[in-house]
């Protein structure tokens, strides 16, 4: 079992098919394929179906933006204006970065828990 959710972790991140793990999910950088162009699985499995993906963007983007800001917070030599800028640039970048990999990660997550064998 261990086993397979590392894989299912590993197609999420690399952008894969999570059924088959050869098909590519994006053909561009926001465009997404209807269905795996190797295996037929069809990415969006209803209306919606990605909001799961939202949270999961935006859960790993606010922890990383923490990761970064807490600590140069935390300096004796920290102001307010450098540190507004750089996580405000981040609070931007950060989703728009992970967009990707947050919906491999989410089809990944629903196929562990919810597997179609095409």
């Amino acid at each position: 079992m261990f086993k397979e959710i590392l894989i299912l972790f590993w197609r999420g991140i690399c952008l894969a098919c999570p059924v088959c793990g050869e098909g590519r999910v994006f053909s561009g950088w926001f465009k997404m394929h209807e269905n795996c162009p190797v295996c037929g699985f069809h990415f969006e499995r209803e209306e919606g179906y990605f909001t799961g993906a939202i949270a999961v963007n935006l859960v790993v983007s606010e922890l990383l933006l923490a990761a970064v800001a807490i600590p140069l917070a935390l300096q004796p030599w920290a102001s307010l204006v450098p540190l507004l800028l750089i996580g405000g640039v981040l609070a931007v970048l950060l989703p728009l970065l992970f967009y990707r990999h947050s919906k491999g990660l989410w089809m990944s997550l629903d196929h562990l828990f919810h597997p179609v064998e095409n």
